[in-house]
């Protein structure tokens, strides 16, 4: 497509000479890769017809070409409140949003477009590990040998593996407490195929059978997964994440460290290494390099609750507390009504003697969270707050209804 067929077929509206003379210019030097005059171009589009969606959405995508991310999404966003339909500008939009750590918001934008490796990216950062798995064996039919699909299908079948071993074992616990032992479901012999057998655990989560089969075949699927990065591509930078993750797992931190680092060597823009990499040097007790790498991630990806959170909660062990408040408040901007931020974002406050902000960061977590152990260690701070600042009606009704949750075996 010439530039300006492709510059006049995005505008609905009628366009001024002007407005047509600015888009080809801008249509001509995407094409070109000149990414700066692009960008020039369609700001002056935009400038002259400022409802003008197709304009807001060159525009967004431009900057996006260019690397310039935080540019990238108000005008995309703005393209899209002007005209919802724009597919592509959808698509743009959620991959935008999943670099810059912000899965949640990326996946309705990249459900509309349903490119199976975006969406199974999105769904296993958001937690929504049956989507993920689905996506994801969809995207390796076509790309069978692609390290990052690998690696990610890899991930999202362990982490389900896990999530079934787990629940099983809550059911058999239940089971055993109550008639002193773990009767077999009355089922059918459950599927062979992972895929089969997410289907019937979605239609009969608790039983016991599917549960078993389903972290097995779940278990072998990454095991396998991931042999297959460690054969096919042994020096890559996914080979030694996995390896360093395996190392961790196992308590091995040096060499995990080590593997991590010559991960980032290989490269070094990789969502979520530097924070993984900052997981295991603060548990070294290498503090100063930890936060490095938790800062690094808040760079790469300033969207991302995780970063923020990390990078703050590192600060307040280390004392920094008012910039503990500042990182943590970001992750609290982030991802809102979250009980483990607001309870260390409060615990943050406190130590840099700001009551009425640990207050309400308690406060609301208890508006969100009533009966965990999170909650119960609110509760314990509000009294000790209460009780320093002579309120001891306050201070006595939150230390029973902290008792009350120990009692209940809720403490963290």
């Amino acid at each position: 497509m010439t530039p300006t067929l492709l510059a006049c077929c995005f505008f609905l509206q009628s366009p001024t000479p002007e407005v047509i003379e600015h888009a080809q210019a801008g249509a001509a030097a995407a094409q070109q890769g000149r990414l700066s005059v692009a960008i020039q171009e369609f700001r002056k589009v935009t400038e002259l017809q400022p409802e003008s969606a197709a304009g807001h959405a060159r525009l967004g995508d431009a900057y996006f070409q260019n690397g310039d991310y935080g540019a990238a999404i108000p005008e995309l966003e703005l393209a899209l409140r002007l005209s919802p339909n724009l597919n592509d500008t959808h698509q743009t939009l959620g991959v935008v949003l999943l670099i810059q750590g912000n899965p949640e918001a990326a996946l309705p934008h990249l459900e509309k477009m349903r490119t199976p490796e975006l969406l199974g990216l999105a769904y296993l950062e958001t937690g929504r590990l049956g989507g993920a798995i689905a996506a994801l064996h969809a995207a390796l039919d076509k790309q069978p040998n692609d390290p990052n699909l690998l690696y990610y299908f890899g991930r999202a079948t362990a982490l389900a593996s896990k999530r079934s071993s787990n629940q099983l074992a809550k059911l058999n616990s239940d089971v055993a407490g109550k008639s002193g032992g773990a009767a077999a479901d009355n089922a059918s012999r459950p599927p062979q195929d992972l895929l089969g057998l997410q289907d019937a655990l979605a239609k009969d989560p608790n039983n016991r059978d599917l549960l078993s089969a389903f972290s097995r075949a779940a278990a072998q699927a990454s095991q396998k997964a991931f042999d297959r990065i460690l054969q096919s591509n042994t020096n890559s930078a996914r080979a030694h994440q996995i390896l360093a993750e395996r190392h961790f797992e196992s308590g091995r931190l040096p060499e995990a460290e080590r593997e991590y680092v010559e991960s980032l060597r290989l490269k070094p823009y990789t969502s979520n290494v530097h924070l993984a990499l900052g997981n295991v040097l603060a548990a070294e007790s290498k503090w100063s390099a930890a936060i490095a790498q938790f800062r690094m991630e808040t760079q790469l990806r300033p969207l991302s609750a995780d970063a923020f959170y990390s990078l703050g909660s590192v600060l307040l062990q280390q004392g920094q507390t008012h910039g503990a408040v500042e990182e943590l408040a970001q992750a609290d901007r982030l991802r809102p009504d979250t009980p483990q931020i607001l309870l260390t974002l409060g615990r943050a406050a406190l130590a840099a003697q700001d009551a009425a902000r640990a207050e309400a960061s308690w406060t609301k977590l208890l508006g969100v969270d009533k009966s965990s152990g999170l909650a119960a260690s609110a509760h314990l701070g509000l009294s000790a707050l209460y009780r320093q600042a002579g309120r001891s009606l306050e201070a006595n009704r939150e230390m029973a209804a902290y008792e009350e949750l120990k009692k209940q075996g809720a403490t963290n």
